[in-house]
Order: C-alpha cells, then structure tokens, then sequence
C-alpha cells in the first residue's frame, strides 16, 4: 500500500523529556526503544490515566549519529528524572503513518522527502529534522504504527 501524505499543524508546545545523543549504530541496536520503552512505563506509573502520544524529535548533528528528545507535551516533571525541556514554535509537517507492514522507516523518510520536493515544499531544519508520534503501547516500528512528522515551509 503506498502511503498517503498530508500537511499538518502543530502548535506552539513544550516537550518535556530525555534528550539522547548517539550513533546510527547504537539507534539500530535498540537506544531508541529502551528510552521510549522507559518513557512509557514511567508515564504509565506516574499518570495512569493519560494516554497522551509521546514525542520524538530528532536532530541530525553528525555524520554518524544524532540527537534525539524523547517526552511529553507540556511539562511533567514526574515523567523524568532531571527532564530536558524545548519550546517549539507553531509548525507545519508533512506527515505520514507508518505502519509494520510499510518497512524500513528510513526508505519512508526518503518517499517523503520526494514527495516534498515534488509538492514544492522544502524541509525546514530551523528547529528540529523530525517528528515522531508514538501512540500508548508503541513497541517498535516493526509491531507498532507511528506518526512521521519533517517540518516544512
């Protein structure tokens, strides 16, 4: 099934969570699911009754590797320990869902960013490269369906 873009807003927001930094390698071998896995648990056991996306928003920083925000929308300091904040500006996305049966998220990213260039966006890096969407319960793109977010303009 060949996925279906769209544009979309968000607004002016507080994330609140973990910030990682590390290689592509170390994202591949399962950094990024152990701290959402723990960013969920510990959100579950602090506010049992939210079930609230949680947010990755990524910055490519180096060849090798990059940066990535793991949290909530607004300010929850019972979510994290010594939690990382990043205030966003209203923004505008072109997004997609990316589900188990679509692959490789990389190769999703890169149809997107065709799809951009083809309906005369650009990618706008001003604040951050990507935006991820994870539902209550996500375990991981190969189980789990997720929101891919590229700021444009």
């Amino acid at each position: 099934m060949e996925a279906k873009y769209e544009i979309a807003e968000r607004p002016a927001q507080r994330i609140t969570g973990r910030l990682w930094e590390g290689t592509f390698v170390d994202a591949a071998d399962g950094a990024i699911h152990r701290l959402i896995a723990e960013a969920q648990e510990h959100r579950r056991r602090s506010h049992p009754k939210d079930h609230s996306a949680l947010i990755g928003l990524a910055w490519d920083v180096r060849t090798d590797g990059f940066r990535y925000l793991v949290g909530y929308a607004g300010e929850s300091r019972t979510t994290f320990a010594d939690p990382e904040h990043l205030d966003l500006p209203a923004m505008r996305f072109a997004t997609t869902m990316h589900r188990p049966e679509d692959g490789d998220v990389f190769v999703q990213y890169r149809k997107m960013f065709d799809w951009i260039a083809a309906t005369g966006y650009a990618a706008d890096t001003g604040h951050l490269h990507y935006r991820e969407e994870y539902e209550a319960g996500f375990i991981s793109p190969a189980a789990s369906s997720l929101r891919l977010m590229v700021p444009i303009r």
